[in-house]
């Protein structure tokens, strides 16, 4: 897979206005699940082929969770979570597991579409409460869809990546006050990943609701899908089964548990982006909504189809990535993500309701591929697939 060099403005239309959901709305349009393909012989083979690939990488832990026809087919694990007390990786431990957080962000922000609170669209001076302009382009609105579809200008610099610190964080009006915040392009005429375009999203979120970012998850994403995940390790409803993150820089259970947002809302830059922590069965149970029309993989609608739409209509952005290179003869939204020895993807095929998520801890961030997913999780990918 290649990422364009150059991406001409696109298109995002405001969200038409539909009937406003509530978090605990179900559907039927997801069949109650049958037996696991975990639960098979067959899987037991592909589980074997699996554990070879996860000790030739010499991964210290790993999960797997797999959806076909938009519903959890089956799980796997491998390995060790904490090597001090032993404990093994099981479907339930929860990793962090980095930039597969920008969909799951995106997604909230979206939701506050739907209330009405928001509009891709908006100035987000609007919604911060200050002017955001590049000084190359003072004359043009920087706008929520140009930072989730990376073609803001707004770059991740030196001061941004240092931010992450609690006690330290600058806010967000000192960390774009400098020029070297922006790139020389016009906003929305190219295509840059930025992390600090996703983080301004949450920070969008809080001005524009007063409420800290990892409590609007979960109310709008994680209790709905009854699912347990946290931007913080500590706000997890089961703190006990945070996993480490062994490799560079490792990340231990502790460091985990101690982080947290900064107290004053709209300062959550850095965690947003990167600091969800969830386990793979219950990331592709939200991932779902993306070939269910905005429903879970157990049923649940989180978001409408046209917020749906909105993500699936970006080739690059919204916490995916359009990947022809991953199984042959599908185009498939990807995203991956890599911090503190964690390496993780998502391919999820939006037609057919197939895909796997993988989490990492340990493994080395190898990418010999054109697909541009690390190497032991796009072969861990490839082997799960359902057909």
């Amino acid at each position: 897979m290649v990422f364009p060099e150059g991406l001409e403005a696109t298109e995002h239309n405001t969200l038409p206005e539909e009937a406003t959901l509530t978090t605990t709305e179900a559907t039927s349009l997801i069949p109650e699940p049958e037996t696991l393909f975990s639960d098979t012989d067959e899987f037991s083979m592909l589980k074997e082929k699996t554990d070879a690939i996860c000790a030739s990488y010499g991964a210290v832990g790993v999960q797997a969770a797999i959806i076909k026809d938009g519903k959890l087919y089956g799980t796997y694990e491998y390995g060790i979570a904490e090597k001090a007390q032993g404990k093994k990786v099981t479907s339930d431990t929860k990793f962090r597991v980095a930039s597969l957080s920008k969909l799951v962000t995106d997604m909230v922000f979206l939701r506050l579409c739907e209330e009405g609170l928001t509009d891709i669209n908006g100035d987000i001076s609007t919604y911060l409460g200050f002017s955001v302009r590049s000084p190359y382009y003072p004359d043009t609105a920087i706008t929520p869809a140009m930072l989730m579809s990376h073609t803001s200008s707004i770059i991740d610099t030196e001061s941004f990546l240092n931010s992450r610190l609690t006690g330290s964080s600058s806010s967000i009006e000192t960390l774009l006050s400098s020029a070297s915040a922006f790139s020389g392009a016009r906003p929305g005429s190219s295509y840059s990943y930025s992390n600090f375009s996703v983080a301004l999203i949450g920070s969008i979120c809080e001005k524009v609701t007063g409420i800290n970012f990892d409590d609007l998850a979960k109310k709008y994403i994680f209790e709905p899908a009854e699912t347990d995940a946290s931007y913080t390790a500590s706000g997890l409803k089961d703190p006990s089964l945070v996993g480490a993150l062994y490799g560079s820089g490792g990340y231990s259970v502790e460091q985990q548990l101690n982080e947290r947002f900064h107290p004053e809302i709209g300062r959550t830059h850095h965690l947003v982006q990167g600091n969800l922590t969830i386990s793979a069965k219950d990331y592709i149970t939200i991932a779902a909504a993306l070939c269910n029309e905005g429903v879970t993989a157990n049923g649940v609608r989180i978001l409408n189809k046209s917020s749906i739409d909105t993500i699936l209509n970006d080739p690059v952005g919204f916490g995916h990535v359009k990947n022809s290179d991953v199984i042959e003869g599908k185009t498939l939204c990807t995203h991956t993500g890599s911090n503190f020895g964690m390496f993780s993807a998502f391919a999820i095929d939006p037609e057919s309701g197939n895909g796997v998520a993988v989490l990492t801890s340990g493994a080395p961030g190898t990418k010999y591929n054109s697909a541009d997913i690390y190497d032991i999780c796009l072969e861990i990918i490839r082997v799960f697939y359902p057909d």
